[in-house]
């Protein structure tokens, strides 16, 4: 069976993504402004089945969302995500624009340095994107999306430890259909978008094009009133004063063909090519901000920055049924680079103090052969699988470090500091998992995945100043890792439309490196030590009251060892030398033992035909167990250790409640009015614990008025109506400061969309 995405437009009542849905049954079209196709089957394929899956019969906690959730949403990119589900964050770090530091359930990585594995995976048509760049972008015609939560090891592979994000685009079906739709919103940002699709060879050869524009003009208020300032070694993009600041234009283009030669063949050809180009991030003085000093969305720096990215794609799959099992051969083989060129002013203010330049080259190769299929009478389904891939990484970052007299009397310190290296990356995986169905209400789930990964890297060292042709000495590293991956798993069907699940796995995260290795004579560039995990969860999924109300649970207890953190210091004075270091010192190391445990809770109540209600619930408890040495150090010059005792990005309590209704105004169409609010509790940034992010709130909501015909949709919508200032990350300069770039206030729109 295969999924197809639906053209019908369906005005679904949702405003928050703890909703489990993906995409209703093939050709199954649902009632616009229907407040019960919350209640829908909905169908996923996260296990890699023969056929996909009702979502509230797979054993796992999962959020998703489908095409037209995300388009209720007002998704752009992922980002927009962040706050939807309990104990998800789903966040950019902000120093460089497109760079994710996701974070499930306490578990994420903290920095941009593009040689740290992501402990959340993110999968596009079933790639692994192997960086962190160039994950956090504008999207546009997904069919879903699909956040995993807890370790994903067994079928998803390596470093996904904390969870896994997957996205699938719409492919087309062979019937011809056009969408388009048009957005502006404060801060002078424009939207476009459009697809088209259809049969190029009758019942055999389907194709869709997609193409997107964004034009972000730049939210954030520049306000160095003086002449242009501009470091003296880039002097590449200087404020003038009074000038909007976070610009960024995104395009890309989609083209996709599907060809079916018969009932038991399908082809799957999907390239995208796109870049976005514009200012860096938005970096401000976060202390004065909130020190009530500076205004929440202000900034004082002196040089905008640049930010150029460009990436393309290309993904081939191919299923195939067979007799044997009743099942299906996939093959999935993807292709995938990105390039990205970003200048900072780090220091958030008018002096030229600290600027950094970086040049991130990627490119990664994947296959992924697998069958699917069903065997004694339906009572046993396997899923066996071959993984490999592999990627080239090269990084050079240069700094421009200028320390004045009042820091560094009687004359200040001026030095350039290259940063970088190159790694080659190579992994494969074996995978075989189960479900034996001992009868209608037991089933067995078991499984194992072998994995082998191998790392050779090249990282600049020392104190090298050639911050133009990176010509350094360098530290050759290399190393392997081998690893098992188990799961055990049982699930009881109690009644029709409940169960309750119970598993055991493991999580495996392969050593690194660190190519901002600043004091190597301090922190080794590594590699690190591998990321062990034990993961252990117990849930329930159950629809009650006739299927107007869904309640989801679970409650999970992990235990890490030797895990790996991205230490970000705020260097200062050494006592013993009496000089400074490099403004702001960044490292990799294994920090200790961790163990997190935590619930989720979520629940769907249908009161009327016309309204609905939905709310989750996370808490999380994360502690260490133990601390290697090096992460008990004192930071040079202090009392304050590497490591303290708080995980950063772990928020104890998130929550979230909304509501929707329906007015069905009978032959003139439905408006339907949408409303959130969620919460996240505080967190500490740094493994330090000395910069903390203040918890937040988010208010969305939106009027939306659907045409009888289903075709034209018009909506008015806001974002984070409270108007909270947010920052990507919290950054000391030199132990005086806290800098950090700002993420967007309240944002407002219009959008209009047709669908034919």
């Amino acid at each position: 069976m295969i999924i197809q995405h639906s053209k019908s437009l369906c005005s679904i009542a949702l405003a928050s993504a703890f909703i489990t849905s993906i995409t209703s049954l093939p050709g199954k079209a649902v009632a616009a402004g229907s407040a019960t196709a919350l209640m829908d089957e909905i169908l996923v394929l996260s296990r890699k089945r023969s056929a996909a899956e009702n979502v509230q019969d797979v054993p796992l906690a999962i959020t998703a969302y489908g095409a037209e959730q995300l388009d209720a949403l007002f998704v752009k990119n992922l980002q927009d995500l962040n706050y939807a589900a309990p104990n998800v964050q789903l966040e950019s770090v902000g120093t460089f624009p497109g760079v994710q530091n996701f974070s499930i359930r306490g578990q994420g990585i903290n920095s941009s340095i593009p040689s740290v594995d992501p402990t959340v995976g993110t999968f596009i048509d079933g790639i692994y994107l192997g960086v962190t760049f160039g994950v956090v972008v504008d999207m546009f015609d997904l069919e879903s999306v699909e956040v995993l939560r807890g370790p994903q090891g067994l079928l998803f592979g390596r470093n996904v430890t904390g969870g896994a994000v997957v996205l699938r685009t719409a492919r087309p079906d062979g019937e011809f259909g056009f969408r388009a739709k048009a957005d502006y919103s404060s801060g002078d940002q424009q939207n476009y978008a459009a697809a088209v699709e259809g049969a190029l060879i009758e019942d055999q050869l389907a194709g869709k094009l997609v193409v997107y524009y964004n034009d972000d003009e730049g939210y954030f208020d520049g306000i160095n009133t003086g002449p242009p300032v501009s470091d003296p070694f880039f002097n590449l993009n200087p404020t003038s004063g009074g000038e909007d600041l976070g610009a960024l234009r995104t395009r890309f283009a989609r083209g996709t063909l599907v060809f079916t030669p018969n009932d038991s063949w399908e082809l799957t050809l999907i390239g995208e090519t796109g870049d976005a180009e514009g200012d860096g991030a938005p970096w401000t003085v976060a202390s004065f901000q909130r020190e009530g000093t500076l205004g929440e969305f202000d900034s004082t720096i002196g040089e905008r920055g640049v930010s150029d990215m460009d990436w393309d794609q290309l993904v081939l799959e191919a299923n195939i049924d067979v007799a044997f099992g009743d099942g299906r051969i996939t093959n999935i083989a993807g292709w995938r680079e990105v390039d990205v060129f970003s200048l900072a002013d780090v220091d958030g203010t008018a002096a030229p103090l600290f600027s950094a330049a970086a040049d991130t080259a990627q490119d990664q190769f994947s296959n992924e052969l697998r069958y699917a299929g069903s065997f004694a009478d339906n009572s046993w389904d396997t899923t066996v699988g071959l993984y490999y891939f592999e990627q080239d990484v090269d990084y050079n970052e240069g700094r421009y470090i200028f320390l004045p007299p009042a820091l560094v009397p009687p004359t200040g310190i001026l030095f350039n500091r290259a940063l970088g290296g190159q790694m080659d990356h190579e992994t494969w995986g074996l995978f075989w998992s189960n479900d034996i169905h001992l009868n209608e209400a037991f089933t067995l789930t078991g499984g194992l995945r072998y994995t082998r990964e191998e790392k050779d890297a090249q990282i600049v060292t020392g104190n090298c100043a050639d911050v133009v042709d990176f010509v350094c000495s360098l530290d050759v590293l290399s190393d392997d890792w081998s690893n098992i991956t188990p799961k055990l798993g049982l699930n009881w069907r109690f009644r029709e439309n409940a169960q309750l699940y119970a598993f055991w796995t493991k999580g495996f995260r392969s050593g690194g490196v660190n190519f901002r290795n600043a004091k190597p004579d301090l922190i080794p560039p590594g590699p690190t030590n591998e990321e062990d995990q034990n993961s252990y969860e117990i849930g329930i999924k159950s629809d009650w009251a006739d299927g107007r109300i869904r309640l989801n649970a679970a409650y999970f207890y992990n235990t890490i060892d030797d895990m790996q953190r991205e230490l970000n210091l705020g260097d200062v004075v050494d006592p013993a030398s009496g000089e400074f270091g490099v403004v702001v010192l960044q490292g990799t190391i294994n920090a200790g033992d961790v163990t997190i445990q935590g619930v989720e809770l979520d629940f769907v109540a249908v009161v009327t035909e016309n309204f609905s209600l939905f709310g989750s619930l996370g808490y999380l408890d994360g502690e260490y167990d133990s601390k290697t040495a090096l992460a008990e150090t004192f930071i040079p010059g202090t009392t304050i250790p590497f490591v303290g005792d708080d995980l950063p990005r772990l928020s104890p309590w998130t929550s979230s409640f909304g509501l929707t209704y329906d007015f069905v105004l009978e032959n003139a169409g439905t408006i339907t009015v949408r409303g959130s609010y969620s919460f996240r509790d505080e967190a500490a940034y740094n493994d330090s614990n000395t910069e903390i992010f203040p918890s937040t709130r988010e208010v969305n909501a939106s009027v939306n008025y659907t045409t009888p015909g289903e075709q034209w949709k018009v909506s008015l919508y806001g974002k984070n109506l409270n108007d909270e200032a947010r920052w990507g990350n919290l950054t000391s300069i030199a132990g005086l400061w806290t800098a950090g770039p700002m993420q967007k206030g309240e944002v407002y729109g219009v959008e209009v969309s047709y669908r034919y």
